[in-house]
């Protein structure tokens, strides 16, 4: 009896390592799939549609956690930190903004 405890013991770990790493599996191919829609999405702007759409994700991030929130948007985007500073900072698109 004893063996057959600790049998299962050790399928049900299996078990639950198998799903968990299905799970990170199915997470990273979310993540990746949405960083190409907010690739897209961003490239299809004009310059002040590109500003104000990083201003919301830095804002979004920013929720999250303030520390790199701007850097982890340039990622995302696949832009440079620099260039994100920019997009929020640019008098023109601040004006253009809607």
């Amino acid at each position: 009896p004893l063996e057959q405890v600790m049998t299962t013991v050790v399928q049900g770990f299996k078990m639950t390592t198998e799903a968990i790493q299905d799970l990170r599996v199915q997470q990273a191919s979310l993540a990746q799939k949405l960083q190409q829609q907010a690739r897209a999405a961003y490239h299809g702007m004009t310059g002040s549609g590109k500003s104000r759409y990083t201003v919301e994700l830095v804002k979004i991030e920013s929720e999250q956690n303030p520390r790199g929130a701007q850097a982890r948007v340039a990622e995302t985007l696949g832009v440079t930190p620099g260039r994100v500073t920019q997009l929020l900072n640019s008098d023109k698109n601040r004006k253009n903004g809607k």
